[in-house]
């Protein structure tokens, strides 16, 4: 029986999809060490546009903007708190008012371009995982002179939340079966947690054994050369563009030294 793809991967035929792994790779890695670098918020914010454009061009909006929402939206309001309300030593100049709550400016200024970074971040790489299938990422690694050990483990880390998100939700489904009642009050609640835990963890392990086993088996740390079900072609525009994202960074780095 195939093994269940546990991956945000959304097939599709936009040019996102057709680029090579380690291009996608380094351009998300670059992005995101342009706008930690770059001072300025405008440089994050023109790239988180422009990475929304790409991922409606993709055509994995849906998934990519439910998956941000999640973690922005709370990310961002923990922000406002920390950084625009509470605010130890930057209480200068009020902002906006609502009651007994105000917004320091100086504060909010500084929770903007953290917010606008992380989007950086959060979209680059969540493009990266829903157009770079793992399998195609993984051979573009190994090509590239990667170990296969490593290459393997930066594929898994895309699919360890994904798969625990599964795991999770097969073991509720099969506690609420027996009577375990997950929607009753607080203390109810954490004894729900504290029931999925358990299995969560001792079903990882298992599973991480058996896939150990499994790639042993299929001669995962056999030597010699080895025959890829896929090709993945790797063009000249492709190479020019990964030296081009690596030069920005540089020149981001000179523009940030000297200003």
């Amino acid at each position: 029986m195939a093994e269940k793809d546990t991956s945000i991967y959304q097939p599709g035929e936009s040019v996102l999809h057709r680029l090579n792994p380690v291009t996608e790779i380094i351009l998300a890695v670059c992005l995101s060490l342009i706008v930690f670098i770059a001072p300025d918020y405008r440089v994050a914010l023109v790239l988180a546009v422009a990475l929304l454009g790409f991922v409606f061009i993709a055509r994995v909006h849906n998934l990519v903007l439910r998956l941000y929402g999640v973690v922005a939206l709370p990310f961002a309001f923990f922000l406002l708190l920390v950084q625009g309300i509470l605010a130890p030593g930057k209480k200068v100049t009020p902002l906006l008012s609502i009651g007994p709550v105000t917004i320091w400016e100086q504060g909010f200024v500084s929770a903007r371009l953290i917010f606008l970074r992380i989007s950086v971040l959060i979209l680059a790489f969540l493009l990266l995982a829903t157009t770079a299938q793992p399998q195609r990422i993984r051979i573009a690694l190994i090509e590239k002179g990667v170990p296969n050990k490593l290459a393997y483990v930066f594929v898994a880390s895309l699919q360890i939340i994904p798969e625990m998100r599964d795991r999770a939700q097969s073991i509720t489904e099969a506690q609420q079966a027996r009577g375990l009642d997950t929607k009753a009050n607080l203390r109810t609640r954490l004894q729900s947690i504290t029931a999925l835990m358990a299995p969560l963890l001792i079903s990882t392990l298992i599973v991480a054994n058996t896939r150990a086993l499994a790639l042993n088996a299929r001669g995962f740390e056999a030597t010699g050369q080895r025959t890829f079900l896929y090709d993945i072609p790797d063009s000249t525009g492709e190479q020019a563009l990964r030296y081009i994202a690596g030069g920005a960074v540089i020149a981001t780095l000179a523009w940030r030294i000297v200003a």
